[in-house]
């Protein structure tokens, strides 16, 4: 969470495994909030299409797909059970980092 905080004027989210971190943890940015997610799992999807994104691990945007709505099970920061559903570009940014878990860059 401090180091999306950190690099939140060119940040919006975050995975542990990109920072040396050997969990399966991402963080959000949604508006003033900073939103930690441990073992996210997407439970479903729907209104897939293609798009374009950056990363702070690369130089440049890639072309990927992804989906409009998720939802997705997660523990939260003090690791209770959640269930949420995210559209548009936290969607996507949750979908982004949940990548980085499969080592996936855009």
């Amino acid at each position: 969470m401090d180091t999306l905080k950190a690099n939140m004027d060119h940040c919006v989210g975050m995975a542990a495994n990109m920072i040396g971190e050997r969990k399966r943890i991402i963080v959000i940015a949604a508006g003033p909030f900073v939103i930690p997610m441990v073992n996210p799992v997407i439970t479903r999807k729907s209104g897939k299409y293609e798009t374009e994104e950056g990363c702070l691990s690369l130089e440049g945007v890639r072309p990927c797909t992804r989906y409009k709505e998720i939802e997705v099970d997660f523990l939260d920061k003090d690791f209770k059970p959640q269930h949420g559903k995210y559209s548009g570009f936290a969607a996507q940014v949750i979908q982004h980092e949940m990548d980085h878990f499969e080592g996936l860059l855009v």
